[in-house]
């Protein structure tokens, strides 16, 4: 896990063939890192419409805090996932601590939530052309 020090980040990767594009996330995502967020999500959106990919998985593994402004950025990329006709997966462990928090706040009814990259990999809708 990221230690509080370093600023949070995201990467973005296409994955399994051009079918998925991954944004991981790690540090701390608060009132003033969720532009970090926001980006590396932007940049996730961008990447699978080029891509032609069916899912945005977006993994919270390396996530130290996410406060309510993280959560309405997933909320919103939900939302946007929708609109341009993509899934969305939110990637994280059973034991950790955001796990609770996605529970506690209801967000798991909204939200697919699943253990691990692959998991999110195997759901992947699967393009046709």
């Amino acid at each position: 896990m990221t230690s509080p020090e370093e600023g949070p980040w995201t990467r973005v990767e296409t994955m399994a063939e051009g079918q998925a594009v991954l944004v991981r996330v790690g540090g701390i995502i608060d009132q003033d890192t969720v532009s970090t967020l926001d980006e590396g999500l932007d940049n996730g959106f961008a990447q699978a419409k080029d891509a032609g990919a069916l899912l945005l998985a977006v993994d919270l593994h390396e996530v130290g805090l996410l406060a309510s402004v993280g959560l309405s950025s997933l909320i919103r990329a939900h939302h946007q996932a929708g609109d341009q006709g993509l899934e969305l997966a939110v990637v994280v462990e059973p034991d950790h601590q955001l796990t609770r928090l996605l529970w506690t706040t209801a967000l798991t009814r909204i939200l697919t939530v699943v253990p691990s990259v692959e998991e999110a990999l195997a759901r992947a809708p699967r393009n046709p052309a």
